[in-house]
């Protein structure tokens, strides 16, 4: 069949490669760069196959740029006082550990932000928001500092409010209060998404870490001495036997204490990072010339602003009030001798935290410092961490943990059963009995339970989950959430299915949005009933025949059924 890619009509397209019939939605065109030629199975076996390519030559450019930077890094370590673990053996108890993420990866543990990121799956919508709305080009790498960097220019610049407001019809003379605060949520769900889900999704990850070997490789530097840990397991307490007295966990440990709450894990950027964040040049040099508008997107900006000034600052780590929580800790650190710090990244976020041990301890000018360091970047955070807390290096050693490696557990071997296969959904079957439609990821089926042979098979964009006949076995509705929601119509002709068409949509509103209040079925029409429109489907095409603003629509009352249900969650 012929293509027209102006047209904004959703098509039935066949693929070139395995013949089968795929959906094209005009909205598809800008990501699948106007070439439908591919069905979305197919294309993503090309698409995968491309990346598994430029992934082996990324692997091969940093291998190779790893090999130069341990060769850059043996050379730097010249300059510095080197010692090896083995020989770090303090004589007392007056030792201070200063732990951080790389202390539980030295035990095989996956800790790292990336494997957090793995957890959240692909289809996640806060890493989805994560990773659109945080600007720095590789987040995961240091996370906590991300977090700091948002792309405010897209939830509240006036061009986005306005394109809310427009959304929700703030606007109109008959809009609610509810409708102005719902565009607002809108605008600013990126970041109110990103700090109500991040500690929810952050916990229950951290509390399904463990420990992945057997091995100590540090048991022979740890003596009875104070830890402060930066990390929120307990490992060195059921590792290396640190009695809990003498750990400090200063962002929250995830560790049960019996008869009391879990403790908050404290996880965020410094405070006044994010500052330059709020700086957006604003280039919408349209304003409306009602004043009433005008005012009303002023404000609407303003309130989005402060929707995201609050979550950011639930992501801002107050470290001065958790070092006064701790204050009873720090307090007992006078007579520290030897600080040893193992798998911290001595990020600028956690320099308050040393400044306050340099100054609890009473000689700190005779106190020895041992840094693990694994790379060129640990060593320039070691040094600028020294010349801001005015460390002199004569008493700084430093002892290499890139070369301490553990033997992994091995894991239990799973059966070829366990392994995850596509299954076959059902979603609904006809009034009759006669059709049952069935989802198989992204294809949908069409079942003749009669001849038990499929009448229909068609592949979609997305995965489909949910599928409803109207009142007889003649109209079938296949229906999209999520990002990218949307209604496809099939009917039954000549005794076979055929697509007819996607419900046409209005611009900014899709037919399935949070206005949508009843749904009516008469013989000729689908009735959409909104707060203040309706919106008419003719049953014979599929193409939308009335489109009518009507002051409180919803209170209306329509000739017909009510199929409210079948479409409305």
């Amino acid at each position: 069949m012929d293509i027209d890619l102006t047209g904004r009509t959703t098509q039935v397209i066949t693929c070139s490669k395995c013949n089968c019939q795929f959906l094209f939605r005009p909205s598809e065109q800008t990501y699948r760069n106007g070439k439908p030629s591919l069905c979305p199975n197919c294309y993503r076996k090309k698409r995968d196959e491309q990346k598994k390519k430029k992934d082996k030559l990324a692997a091969e450019r940093r291998k190779r740029e790893k090999e130069l930077e341990r060769i850059q890094f043996d050379e730097r370590l010249k300059s510095w006082q080197v010692v090896a673990l083995d020989d770090i053996h303090p004589e007392n108890d007056n030792v201070l550990y200063i732990l951080g993420n790389g202390f539980d990866m030295m035990h095989a543990v996956p800790s790292s932000y990336y494997a957090f990121r793995d957890t959240l799956g692909k289809n996640s919508d806060l890493r989805f928001m994560l990773e659109t709305y945080l600007t720095p080009e590789d987040i995961w790498a240091d996370f906590e500092d991300a977090l700091a960097h948002f792309y405010m220019e897209g939830m509240g610049s006036r061009f986005i409010v306005d394109s809310w407001l427009n959304d929700f019809n703030a606007y109109d003379e008959d809009a609610q209060v509810a409708d102005y605060y719902l565009a607002i949520e809108a605008a600013a769900n990126p970041m109110t998404t990103i700090s109500s889900e991040l500690p929810r999704r952050f916990r229950r990850w951290v509390e399904s870490l463990a420990v992945g070997t057997d091995d100590r490789p540090l048991k022979g530097i740890f003596r009875n001495g104070k830890v402060l840990c930066f990390n929120y397991t307990e490992f060195v307490e059921t590792m290396y036997g640190i009695s809990n007295s003498n750990v400090c966990y200063i962002h929250g440990c995830r560790k049960n204490k019996k008869g009391r709450p879990k403790e908050d894990l404290i996880l965020g950027h410094q405070p006044g990072a994010s500052d330059a964040s709020y700086d957006i040049k604003d280039r919408y040099a349209s304003r409306p010339k009602d004043t009433w508008r005008r005012y009303l997107l002023d404000s609407a900006q303003d309130e989005v602003f402060r929707l995201v000034a609050e979550s950011d600052r639930s992501l801002t780590k107050d470290t001065h009030s958790i070092i006064a929580a701790h204050e009873n800790f720090f307090s007992k650190l006078s007579d520290i001798e030897n600080i040893i710090v193992i798998g911290h990244s001595l990020s600028p976020v956690d320099r308050d935290y040393f400044a306050k041990i340099t100054a609890s301890i009473r000689n700190i000018e005779h106190v020895r410092w041992f840094f693990g360091c694994r790379g060129l970047r640990n060593l320039d955070n070691i040094d600028q961490t020294l010349t801001a807390l005015g460390i002199d290096r004569s008493n700084i050693y430093i002892f290499r943990t890139d070369d301490i490696s553990v033997t992994p557990l091995t894991p239990a071997q799973s059966p070829a059963s366990s392994q995850r296969v596509p299954r076959e959904k059902k979603l609904c079957t006809s009034p009759s009995g006669k059709w049952t439609v069935k989802s198989l990821h992204s294809e949908l089926l069409i079942v003749n339970n009669i001849s038990h042979c499929t009448d229909y098979r068609i592949t979609f964009s997305y995965p489909t989950n949910c599928a409803t006949f109207l009142q007889s076995d003649e109209y079938l509705f296949v229906i999209l959430r999520g990002s990218c929601p949307g209604i496809f119509f099939f009917h039954m002709i000549d005794g076979h299915w055929n697509f007819i068409r996607e419900l046409e949509h209005i611009p900014y509103q899709s037919v399935l949005n949070r206005r949508l209040t009843r749904v009516i079925q008469n013989n000729e029409q689908l009735i959409f009933v909104y707060n203040n429109r309706v919106r008419k489907y003719s049953l014979s095409d599929g193409t939308l025949i009335a489109n009518q603003a009507l002051r409180n629509a919803r209170k209306q009352r329509y000739d017909g059924i009510d199929v409210s249900n079948l479409f409305i969650r």
